[in-house]
């Protein structure tokens, strides 16, 4: 079973009050604001338009799973996405074309940066900007076009999945293995994050000098 991110938008002002994560929707094709989702009976929203893979497994009668996986709020506090896992229950069917998205392609690298910057609680608006103009460095080197929002949007939700150090393992392993040119490059914006206040606070040292040997062992097997 392949699971795939993607989000809700457009959401009803009642979105929330009978949906928790974990929730089972449902998606329908309809003439308007194309992909409608459903908790049950109430339409929370719809599913964004530049989403097309989403429009074409429903015209495919591709069997699926909709799951809610989290709920995203900007700065204010306010909710502006409905996050979920669509699942395709048809492993032997190919991906015409291959689904991709911020998330999928360089969501753990996210989720690494955010753990630095937020290693003494809290994401400054100066490492947040840092994060995202990298993510939108990383999407043009990998032929990925946001949507718009997505990029803020995939900062916030790798600020609300911030790895621990052996999630941080497990992440730079699998880089190494997949994609080893990433690793030198994510370095470098690691150490950009943790220094783009002008100080390096106790608890950003003591990740920095783990990321360090983390990534240097990944580098250094990579070249082998």
């Amino acid at each position: 079973m392949r699971s795939h991110p993607c989000v809700v938008v457009g959401l009803a002002p009642d979105a929330l009050q009978n949906m928790r994560e974990g929730d089972k929707l449902k998606l329908e094709a309809g003439p308007q604001d194309g992909v409608a989702c459903f908790c049950g009976s109430q339409r929370i929203g719809h599913i964004p338009s530049s989403r097309s893979w989403i429009a074409r497994l429903l015209a495919d009668g591709e069997r699926h799973e909709v799951t809610v996986t989290g709920f995203d709020t900007d700065p204010a506090g306010k909710l502006v996405h409905v996050e979920i896992a669509v699942a395709l229950l048809n492993d032997a069917r190919p991906e015409q074309p291959a689904i991709r998205s911020i998330i999928s392609e360089i969501g753990d690298e996210l989720r690494i940066l955010a753990m630095v910057g937020a290693a003494d609680g809290r994401l400054e608006p100066a490492e947040r900007s840092v994060i995202e103009q990298f993510a939108a460095a990383r999407a043009s080197e990998l032929g990925l076009v946001p949507d718009e929002g997505e990029i803020a949007h995939a900062v916030r939700w790798a600020r609300r999945h911030a790895p621990n150090m052996l999630d941080v393992a497990g992440i730079v392993k699998r880089l190494t293995r997949d994609r080893p040119e990433a690793l030198p490059i994510v370095w470098e914006a690691c150490a950009i994050v943790a220094e783009i206040d002008g100080r390096i606070a106790p608890e950003e040292k003591q990740s920095m000098i783990t990321l360090r040997a983390l990534f240097e062992q990944g580098m250094a097997k990579a070249k082998k």
